[in-house]
């Protein structure tokens, strides 16, 4: 099988991520550095569950081609770690969200 070009790839524009993070840097310093890397656009953070010494955060990335790599990489840094790849939307247009339906 033919590898595919980065050119004909779809771009990934919303990324979900669960982050296990200590308290410092808080959400805030977080957010901001994520945001410095050019393929982000907006970073939205949640912390869901805290104890002693670290916070559980779902982090929400939008960008019109998001290096996941180097934004791993800033998570890093930071004393982060990714636990896991909860949604990913990819494509060359805008994402649309898909409503849930109730059964």
């Amino acid at each position: 099988m033919a590898k595919k070009s980065k050119k004909n790839s779809a771009p990934a524009r919303v990324i979900v991520i669960d982050v296990l993070k200590p308290h410092k840097p808080n959400i805030l310093e977080l957010g901001k550095a994520i945001c410095e890397d050019k393929s982000v656009i907006n970073a939205n953070i949640s912390v869901y569950a805290i104890d002693e010494k670290t916070e559980n955060v779902k982090i929400t990335i939008d960008g019109k081609d998001i290096n996941y790599d180097k934004v791993k990489g800033i998570i890093d840094e930071h004393g982060a770690v990714i636990h896991s790849l909860d949604k990913v939307v990819l494509g060359r247009k805008k994402p649309i969200e898909v409503p849930k339906i109730d059964k």
